[in-house]
């Protein structure tokens, strides 16, 4: 997990970055940038992944993501972090890149609690995945 890199962004990130910090205003902890673009591997039929921990309950966290993609281009996909389900969140942890954050503490306490979680969740995964024959 790179964080808060200087790298340059790609066309149009920044001012998707700048709107949805307008939006959630306070309810924003983090912005992520994860997927291929932050790989470095994206091409130019490729989206933009943005994951965002907004604070609000379920709903409110669903209402700020349909009145932010409603905003954006349709290359960008948003999602609220602690909605996507837990193997995601960790590829995020793994090879994403926090583009925003407010508090670091904050952001190192949520991290931390979300590799417990696939720690203990990854055994369960693995039976799985052997199951199929994976």
């Amino acid at each position: 997990m790179k964080v808060d890199s200087k790298k340059p962004m790609e066309p149009g990130i920044s001012s998707v970055i700048t709107k949805i910090k307008d939006i959630g205003e306070a309810n924003i902890r983090f912005i992520v940038l994860y997927g291929s673009a932050a790989k470095g591997e994206n091409t130019s039929l490729s989206d933009i992944d943005i994951a965002v921990y907004h604070d609000g309950d379920k709903k409110e966290r669903f209402d700020f993501r349909v009145k932010i993609l409603g905003r954006v281009s349709s290359k960008f996909d948003i999602q609220t972090f602690q909605d996507l389900p837990l193997y995601i969140q960790n590829e995020i942890l793994s090879t994403g890149e926090v583009i925003y954050y407010r508090d670091y503490k904050d952001i190192f306490n949520i991290f931390m609690k979300t590799i417990r979680e696939f720690e203990d969740f990854k055994p369960h995964l693995e039976l799985y995945y052997s199951g199929m024959g994976v």
